[in-house]
C-alpha cells in the first residue's frame, strides 16, 4: 500500500477525539477505526520517512498526509474535516471559503455512548465547552491526581484546547475555516479491547540541539526534578482498565513529574493492577519485547531520540496476552550528519546512551515486579 494514497478515496472524513491519548501536549485525532493523526511537523516527518527498517517493528506505521479544516456548523458544534492528500508532496491548500455541509442536530446526539455523544461546541460568547454532561469525575479533573472514568480526561483537555486556539485564528483570521496539515499514523491501541497504555519519556536528556536557551533550561529542569535524571525514565501517562467498574484508572504527566524513585516503581506495578488481580503473567513478554527494542537502538549509532516517548500496551480483557510497544514522538529525533567519528560532535558518538540506559532501569523494574509479584514461585533472572 502507497503510504500517501491511505485511504484517499474518501472525499471528506470527520475526526473525532482520540479517546486512548494519555499523554503528550498537542492533541491528536481519531482518522478511521485504526489510524489517527496528529499536527504535521517536519521534523517528526522527515523521520518517518526516513527511519531505518530495523525500527519499523517499533513505531506506529507511517500511511501519508492530511489537509484538516477547522468550522463551526450552524448549531455552533466543532468541526474538524479532513481530506486526504493524493501525494507526499501535494501543497494545495483548502480553500477556507470552501462549504462544509457537515452539521449536527442537536436532537440527533446518542447520550447513550459516552464517547459518541462527546461534542464541542461553541456559544454564542464565542466560548467552547462540550455541549452535554461529560461527568463529573472529568469535570472535575484536577491535573496530577488519579482518576477513575469511562472516557481519558486527558485526551478531552488537549482537544478543548486545540478547539479554542483553532477557534480564535478562525476569528483572527475572519475566515469561514482553518486549515492545517496532520500526519496519518496506525493507531496502536486499535487491536485491544480495553487498551491499558502506559506512556514513557524516555532518555536522560529531552532537549534539542536547535532548541531554544530557554526551553532548553525548561527541559534540563524537568528532567532535574524527576525520575528522568535517576532512572532515565519518567511516567507521562497511564491508563488500566478496572474490570469490576468498566472503568479505566487515569494517571497524567503532572503525577509522573513528582514520583521519587520508589513511588516510579509503584506506579509501574500499579499499571498491571486491573481492580481484581495484577496481570504478572504478561510481563515477561514485555521484558524480552524491551530487550530486544535494546538491541535494535543499540545498533543505530548517530541517532538520537530526544523528547521520544514509549508506549507500552496490553489488553484489559483477562483471557487475552496481547502486548505491544512502540517508540512514539520523533519530532527532536536526530541522526548525526557525519559518519566519521573523528569529526561527529560528541553527543552523537555511538548510539542513544541516555534510551538505553532508561531501558536498562525499566527492564530492571518490570524484573523487580514479577518477581516480587510471583514470589519463590518463578523468578526472572536479575
Amino acid at each position: 500500500m502507497n503510504e500517501c494514497e491511505y485511504n484517499t478515496q474518501q472525499s471528506s472524513i470527520q475526526l473525532s477525539p482520540f479517546f486512548h491519548q494519555v499523554g503528550g501536549h498537542s492533541s491528536m485525532f481519531q482518522y478511521d477505526k485504526d489510524t489517527v493523526c496528529k499536527v504535521l511537523e517536519l521534523p517528526e516527518l522527515d523521520f518517518y520517512q526516513s527511519m531505518p527498517d530495523s525500527l519499523k517493528n517499533f513505531t506506529p506505521e507511517f500511511r501519508g498526509i492530511i489537509s484538516v479544516q477547522y468550522c463551526e456548523d450552524e448549531f455552533g458544534f466543532v468541526k474538524l474535516i479532513a481530506r486526504p492528500q493524493t501525494t507526499c508532496t501535494d501543497d494545495d491548500q483548502i480553500s477556507n471559503e470552501e462549504n462544509i455541509s457537515t452539521t449536527t442536530d442537536p436532537q440527533s446526539i446518542d447520550t447513550n455512548n459516552p464517547k459518541k455523544s462527546v461534542q464541542l461546541r461553541c456559544s454564542k460568547d464565542g466560548h467552547i465547552d462540550y455541549s452535554n454532561s461529560i461527568g463529573n469525575d472529568i469535570v472535575n479533573y484536577e491535573q496530577g491526581k488519579t482518576i477513575i472514568s469511562k472516557i481519558n480526561p486527558w485526551s478531552l483537555q488537549l482537544c478543548k484546547k486545540k478547539a479554542e486556539k483553532l477557534h480564535q485564528e478562525l476569528m483572527d483570521a475572519g475566515y469561514v475555516t482553518v486549515a492545517q496539515k496532520y500526519m496519518l499514523l496506525e493507531d496502536v491501541t486499535a487491536r485491544f479491547r480495553h487498551p491499558c497504555i502506559l506512556d514513557l519519556k524516555m532518555g536522560k536528556r529531552q532537549y534539542a540541539d536547535i532548541d531554544s536557551d530557554k526551553k532548553r533550561q525548561s527541559k534540563i529542569q524537568k528532567c532535574a526534578s524527576s525520575t528522568s535524571s535517576t532512572l532515565g525514565v519518567r511516567l507521562c501517562g497511564m491508563q488500566v482498565y478496572q474490570i469490576d467498574s468498566g472503568r479505566f484508572m487515569f494517571t497524567d504527566k503532572y503525577r509522573g513529574r513528582i514520583l521519587t524513585v520508589e513511588g516510579f516503581r509503584s506506579e509501574l506495578a500499579e499499571f498491571f493492577n486491573n481492580g481484581r488481580i495484577k496481570r504478572l503473567d504478561i510481563v515477561p513478554e514485555i521484558i524480552e519485547r524491551l530487550k530486544s527494542l535494546y538491541e535494535t537502538i543499540n545498533s543505530l549509532p548517530k541517532y538520537r531520540f530526544y523528547s521520544g516517548s514509549l508506549l507500552i500496551v496490553y489488553d484489559g480483557l483477562p483471557q487475552s496476552n496481547r502486548i505491544d510497544i512502540r517508540m512514539i514522538d520523533f519530532a527532536h529525533s536526530i541522526c548525526a550528519s557525519t559518519t566519521d567519528e573523528s569529526t561527529a560532535s560528541n553527543n552523537h558518538l555511538g548510539p542513544d546512551r541516555g534510551y538505553l540506559f532508561g531501558l536498562e532501569r525499566l527492564i530492571d523494574a518490570f524484573k523487580e515486579i514479577f518477581n516480587d509479584g510471583t514470589k519463590s514461585t518463578i523468578n526472572i533472572d536479575t
